[in-house]
């Protein structure tokens, strides 16, 4: 009888430990998956803010190289006007500087045309001789730029 309750003491003692450590495998396996989906949740959201981080960064970078751009776009539109402008401007007081004038006669006129860089002008101008030493001047020019000078002068000598 002794030996049949020391082989039941044994065999519920093996059932037991048995059902403690499967109980306690699980347990393991239970933790360690939820571990593992812990683990990548938060991975997964690292993952997802840096993401978004990355994204708004390049926007935000983006926007400012375009607007950068936009004005850099301006200002040279500006700058290229100008010298249009100012190349046509050299180009009108050219035109005046070449007009020709018959010294001799008491009136002359003349015309001149110009050209600097990528301006143009055209120019005609009169002189009249008040005296023997005196002169008086008047020129106008045009030019590619749609500028008019307009430029008056005397002169004396004796």
């Amino acid at each position: 009888m002794n030996t049949n309750i020391n082989n039941a003491k044994n065999e519920a003692i093996s059932t037991s430990n048995n059902y403690t450590d499967k109980k306690y495998q699980q347990g393991i396996s239970y933790t360690n998956e939820k571990y593992e989906q812990s683990i990548q949740y938060a991975q997964n959201a690292a993952d997802k803010a840096e993401q978004n981080a990355n994204n708004y960064t390049d926007n935000r970078f983006s926007q400012l190289s375009n607007q950068s751009n936009q004005r850099f776009e301006q200002l040279n539109s500006k700058i290229e006007r100008a010298e249009k402008r100012l190349n046509a401007g050299i180009a009108g007081v050219t035109a005046i500087s070449s007009i020709p004038y018959v010294a001799e006669n008491s009136f002359s006129y003349g015309i001149g045309v110009g050209n600097y860089q990528n301006g143009n002008a055209i120019a005609a101008g009169i002189q009249y001789k008040t005296s023997l030493n005196t002169n008086v001047r008047l020129n106008v020019s045009w030019d590619s730029a749609h500028n008019t000078v307009l430029g008056a002068g005397f002169a004396g000598g004796w």
